[in-house]
Parts: C-alpha cells; sequence; structure tokens
C-alpha cells in the first residue's frame, strides 16, 4: 500500500484529532537573509487544506513543497522524501 500524501494525513488529522491532545507540528522551510531555516507551525493555526498547501491563521499561505514534516510528540506522521542533488 502506497505511503499517504501530505495532504491524506492533514486532512486525515483535521478530521480524527488524536486522543492523547499532543500538539501537531508541520516543519517547514523557510529561507531568510538567503539562509534556509526550518521553522515549526503549529497544526492548529492551519486553516484550510488545499490541494497546493495550506492556509494558517495569520492569512500566509505555505505550500507543500516547503514541508520538512509532520510531528506529533516524537512521532514522525509524515516526513519528505529526501530532495534530489541539484534540485
Amino acid at each position: 500500500m502506497p505511503e499517504p500524501t501530505l495532504r491524506e494525513v492533514l486532512n486525515r488529522l483535521r478530521w480524527s484529532p488524536a486522543e492523547d491532545g499532543a500538539p501537531v507540528i508541520l516543519e517547514v522551510r523557510n529561507r531568510e537573509a538567503g539562509e534556509e531555516l526550518v521553522e515549526g507551525v503549529r497544526f492548529e493555526h492551519v486553516t484550510e487544506i488545499l490541494a497546493a498547501g495550506v492556509c494558517v491563521a495569520d492569512g500566509t499561505f505555505l505550500p507543500y513543497h516547503r514541508f520538512v514534516s509532520v510531528r506529533r510528540g516524537g512521532a514522525a506522521l509524515w516526513t519528505a522524501r529526501p530532495r534530489e542533488v541539484g534540485s
């Protein structure tokens, strides 16, 4: 069975929240001053799950290609495939 897509994982989280109450963190690449950083965004701040990415409460659109992982506590629920050299 193929691995679920990022969008599938996010929709499952939206409609079937965990009973343990642990926060879900979306780890997203962000570029500032020419440096690539990974920032955490709490899933509870996601307002829309769209075909190309998600919108968060402050109006920011986060495209799926910037996602590194989705984590709950210490467990990875989804992890991006390693980037190809030169991409």
